[in-house]
């Protein structure tokens, strides 16, 4: 007699970005992380003044999920991923406004609007 072991993958794919990221805004954090709850609703504040819907933000553990681009994770947190810019540390109000603004002239957030 003879055993095969046979195991199942299941792969559920994520809604992915053009860019190939899970977001056009990424909030990285972790459980340990005290500034990211502060950073998280700076974010809220900044893209409700958009009329974008809290949907479009995607919040990462970094101890344990992945953003799909590929790219190295930040080093410090909080840190914040407006499409192309990098936020790291607790954001200025008008950098994330900028970084939104900046993302929306690149075409992120057409399908949200």
């Amino acid at each position: 007699m003879t055993v095969t072991p046979l195991s199942a993958h299941l792969s559920i794919e994520s809604p992915k970005t053009d860019c190939g990221r899970c977001s056009c805004i990424i909030l990285y954090s972790s459980e340990k992380c005290i500034l990211c709850d502060v950073a998280l609703e700076i974010l809220y504040s900044v893209i409700s003044d958009f009329g974008l819907p809290a949907s479009v933000i995607k919040k990462v553990d970094i101890l344990n999920d992945d953003d799909g681009s590929g790219l190295p994770l930040p080093v410090g947190l909080p840190a914040i991923r407006i499409c192309q810019d990098v936020i790291t540390g607790l954001p200025d109000m008008d950098t994330a406004r900028s970084a939104v603004m900046h993302a929306i002239l690149n075409g992120c957030f057409s399908d949200c609007q």
